[in-house]
């Protein structure tokens, strides 16, 4: 006589009890994991442009910008959250003009916030690489606690970041 092979009821029925009890303990760990990672990853993006910003000032012997926009043309939001721009003021007149290039970032999308401590809207870099002041920006989404990240621009123009309690 032949040995049939394959699951029993009873073993299929385990199996899948023990799966059940894996993706239930996995799926929120997972997703926290999942917003972590995109916080850290806006706040790189931010301090990529805080650099950007600082390093073309420095090797250009120009102010540069980074303001935060709304539409990826002009210094015209007071959200962050929006995304922003970095500019050289090739002329020299403070504002962004048509012939100056432009590196942008758009809109960071929902539930996240990244909002300035001091209510700034813009940064200039100066050709030295410092900035007219310092300033903190906190970046949160909807979790509560040490989930945010607190980026700090010092009047030298060196960027940094720390852990953050969002509320």
């Amino acid at each position: 006589m032949e040995k049939m092979r394959g699951f029993t009821l009873v073993e299929l029925l385990v199996t899948l009890a023990v799966a059940a009890i894996l993706l239930t303990v996995a799926v929120p760990s997972f997703r926290d994991f999942v917003k972590t990672n995109r916080l850290r990853s806006v706040a790189n993006d931010f301090i990529t442009a805080v650099n950007m910003a600082r390093n073309a000032a420095i090797s250009r012997g120009q102010n540069a910008t980074l303001c935060a926009s709304s539409n990826q043309s002009t210094c015209n939001s007071t959200d962050w959250a929006d995304g922003w721009l970095v500019w050289v003021d090739a002329n020299g007149n403070g504002t962004l003009d048509s012939e100056e290039q432009v590196v942008t970032q758009s809109s960071l999308g929902n539930g996240i916030t990244l909002a300035s401590t001091g209510g700034a809207t813009s940064y200039v870099f100066l050709p030295d690489g410092s900035t007219s002041a310092a300033d903190t920006l906190t970046l949160c989404d909807d979790r509560t606690g040490e989930t945010g990240r607190a980026i700090s621009i010092s009047v030298t123009g060196r960027p940094s970041v720390a852990d953050h309690t969002c509320s």
